[in-house]
């Protein structure tokens, strides 16, 4: 199977590492951190996310990934014809959006401007093209043998030393980095002494925390935590600092929509 790892995943995993990185490094950050819950069981999971996602790249690129879910050899079977089925689903998706392209229906050719004659012409060549693409026995040969590649593999127990699939990891790995990332964020809003290793910048404040057990949990008002501090080093008063009553409000309103 085709390794399909894109820039965004990269990044992630980066994004990450250095993220546990820059805890382990800044004691004092880690420390109030600490205290809204990224205690060593937390980070210990999220260096478990990371080697796992690195070594399910690893898997990808080489073209022994194990992405199976299912438990059973029936399951995962199953599985297997229906990865085909979605390839070819693809292929044919593929081969319908250029033949599009090639008439002019989309990207920079717009063939509304086009006299029908040119129109059909353009547009029967594109047909006569997709048909073949999506016929290709070439292409048919190729996704038949990764079939038969997959039904074997399904067949047999799963390796011993695989990681997760890539997928399942970057999905638990994004959501343990944004839950991390935005409470640094808020917690060190207005620092870029502090933000800089964990590779933050200071900008816009991050989204609220929808619900009030989120809040209480995580603190709502984290970002006062800290004294916010201007370029030449002087304090600055927080927005925020006076404006629980309305903060309370918003809170309610938040609740009330469906926070």
């Amino acid at each position: 199977m085709k390794a399909n790892i894109t820039q965004f995943d990269e990044e992630l995993v980066e994004k990450s590492r250095r993220f546990l990185d820059a805890a382990d490094a800044n004691p004092a950050s880690l420390e109030l951190l600490e205290k809204y819950g990224f205690v060593a069981a937390e980070r210990e999971r999220g260096r478990a996310l990371v080697r796992d996602a690195a070594r399910s790249f690893e898997w990808e690129r080489t073209g022994n990934a194990w992405n199976f879910l299912s438990p059973t050899a029936e399951r995962r079977i199953a599985e297997a014809q229906s990865w085909y089925r979605d390839r070819r689903r693809r292929h044919l998706r593929s081969c319908v959006a250029q033949a599009e392209r090639e008439a002019g229906w989309t990207g920079d050719r717009p063939a509304t401007r086009w006299p029908l004659r040119r129109k059909l012409a353009v547009a029967g060549v594109a047909a006569v093209r997709a048909a073949a693409r999506a016929l290709s026995p070439t292409v048919w040969r190729a996704h038949r043998a990764q079939l038969a590649r997959d039904l074997a593999r399904a067949s047999g127990p799963r390796p011993a030393d695989a990681p997760p699939p890539k997928d399942t990891v970057l999905v638990e790995l994004s959501g343990w980095y944004e839950r991390w990332h935005l409470l640094a964020q808020r917690l060190f809003r207005g620092r870029a002494d502090l933000l800089a290793p964990f590779g933050l910048v200071p900008g816009k404040a991050p989204p609220r925390l929808r619900g009030r057990e989120a809040r209480l949990k995580y603190g709502e008002r984290a970002g006062t935590s800290l004294p916010l501090v201007r370029d030449d080093g002087s304090p600055a008063q927080s927005s925020r600092d006076s404006a629980s009553p309305e903060l309370d409000g918003e809170a309610d309103l938040t609740d009330a929509v469906g926070g």
